[in-house]
C-alpha cells in the first residue's frame, strides 16, 4: 500500500471553538483512521495546542515576523512558511482548510473554501488591508488543484463568482461534534445561568448577516402570555463595535419593549448541548451561511428547530425543521407560536432532527475528503 503524504494548515489548531478550529479537528481525527494517508500539521510557532490524533505530526513554523504583526506573521505563515515546509518534507499535497492558499507552491494544493460571505456581503469586506488579502487568496484560489466546499450553496458560488467548474469542486459536509447529543439532567446548569423551566434558544453570532434584529421583531409580536412562558435566551456576544456590522440588538430589545423576557448570556462550549437540551425550540434566523453548525448540533441535542430558508441552511436540515423565509417577520411570529403551542409538533420534530443529524459524521467528510485528494493527485482510480 503506498502512503500518502498530506500535510494541513494548522493554524487554527489551537482554536478549537472558531468554525475553521471545529472543522479542522473533526477532520483531522476521521483523517488519521485511514492507512493510506500520512498527515503532517503545520501550526505557527507560538501554536498553544501541540497534542494531536495518534500518527499525525505536528510541526511548529517559526517566522521572523513573530511577536510583530499578528496578520504580516499569518500571511508568510500561509504563502511562504507552510509550501517551503512542505517541499523540505517531501510532501505530495497541502490542504488548507480555510480560505487562504498559497498564491504559489510547487506541490498541489487543495483548498476547502467555507464561504465567501467577505465576496458577496459588503458588510463583511474590511478596510484597505482586509479587501487586498481577499483579494490575494482569491487569486491564489484559481492554482489550487481542486477545492472543497462545505455545501452545495457555497459549491454553486464558488461556480459563479470564482468561476471554477464544477469538476473541479469536491462538497464535504461538516457534522455536530459528538459532545452534542441529549442531556438528560440540567438541573445544576438551570440554577449556574438561572434559565426558567422553558425558553427559546439561539447561540450563535451576533453580526449582520445572523439576522436577529428579525428574530426579535417576530418574537415581540407573540402574545405576552407566551413570551411570558416562554422567555427567548441569546447566547453569545457581538465580536465588534462596527454599527455596520454587528446591530445594537440592546437597544432593538428596548425599543421593541421585550427586555422583560429576553435574556442575555455567555456560554461555554461545554455546557452548550445542555443549553440546547433544554430548549422548547432552538431559532436560526441566520440569512447566510456556508454550512450552519447550530441547527444540526440543536439537532443531535434532540431540539426542535425553527430555522430560515436561506443558503447552505435547508441542505443541513432537510425536512427536519420548521423552515422559514429568513426576512418574514410575520411569518417567523407563525412558526414560533405554532411550534411553541403544539407539543405533538414539537415530538414530531424532535425525532425528525435526531434522525438527521445521525447523517452527518466526521468519517463521512473525511473519506470525501481523502477522495478529494486522490482526484488532485490523479489517483481517483485507486479509491
Amino acid at each position: 500500500m503506498t502512503q500518502r503524504h498530506i500535510a494541513i494548515n494548522g493554524y487554527f489548531w489551537d482554536k478549537p471553538t472558531v468554525g475553521v478550529g471545529q472543522y479542522l479537528h473533526g477532520l483531522v481525527g476521521a483523517l488519521a483512521l485511514f492507512a493510506d494517508i500520512k498527515i503532517t500539521l503545520y501550526v505557527p510557532a507560538d501554536s498553544t495546542r501541540l497534542t494531536a490524533p495518534a500518527g499525525v505530526n505536528v510541526t511548529r513554523l517559526r517566522s521572523p515576523f513573530a511577536g510583530r504583526s499578528k496578520n504580516v506573521q499569518k500571511l508568510m505563515f500561509e504563502q511562504l512558511a507552510i509550501p517551503a515546509a512542505a517541499r523540505l518534507d517531501g510532501v505530495d499535497l497541502i490542504h488548507v482548510p480555510y480560505f487562504a492558499p498559497p498564491l504559489s507552491s510547487r506541490i498541489p494544493v487543495v483548498t476547502t473554501i467555507p464561504d465567501l460571505i467577505p465576496l458577496t456581503r459588503p458588510a463583511y469586506r474590511g478596510n484597505l488591508l482586509v479587501r487586498a488579502y481577499t483579494a490575494l487568496v482569491r487569486r491564489a484560489a484559481s492554482h489550487s488543484v481542486r477545492l472543497i466546499t462545505i455545501s452545495q450553496a457555497v459549491a454553486r458560488q464558488v461556480m459563479e463568482i470564482l468561476g471554477r467548474p464544477a469538476d473541479a469542486i469536491d462538497v464535504t459536509y461538516l457534522a455536530a461534534d459528538p459532545m452534542y447529543q441529549p442531556i438528560a439532567n440540567l438541573d445544576s446548569l438551570r440554577a449556574f445561568y438561572d434559565l426558567p423551566e422553558h425558553y427559546i434558544y439561539y447561540v450563535g453570532g451576533h453580526d449582520e448577516r445572523k439576522n436577529i434584529p428579525t428574530l426579535l421583531r417576530a418574537y415581540a409580536a407573540l402574545p405576552v402570555a407566551l413570551r411570558t412562558q416562554y422567555p427567548l435566551i441569546l447566547a453569545g456576544r457581538a465580536a465588534g463595535t462596527n454599527a455596520r456590522l454587528f446591530p445594537d440588538i440592546d437597544t432593538l430589545i428596548t425599543q421593541l419593549g421585550i427586555s422583560a423576557t429576553v435574556r442575555r448570556i455567555d456560554v461555554s462550549r461545554e455546557d452548550n448541548p445542555a443549553l440546547y437540551s433544554g430548549a422548547a425550540c432552538f431559532v436560526y434566523p441566520s440569512c447566510d451561511e456556508g454550512f450552519g453548525l447550530p441547527p444540526l448540533e440543536a439537532m443531535a441535542c434532540g431540539t426542535p428547530v425553527i430555522a430560515a430558508r436561506a443558503a447552505s441552511i435547508p441542505e443541513v436540515v432537510g425536512t427536519a425543521a420548521s423552515l422559514v423565509d429568513p426576512f418574514d417577520v410575520p411569518a417567523w411570529t407563525t412558526a414560533l407560536s405554532t411550534v411553541l403551542s403544539d407539543s405533538e409538533l414539537r415530538t414530531r420534530l424532535r425525532q425528525a432532527g435526531t434522525t438527521r443529524a445521525l447523517e452527518f459524521s466526521y468519517q463521512h467528510t473525511a473519506a470525501a475528503t481523502r477522495l478529494s485528494y486522490l482526484r488532485a493527485l490523479g489517483l481517483e482510480d485507486s479509491a
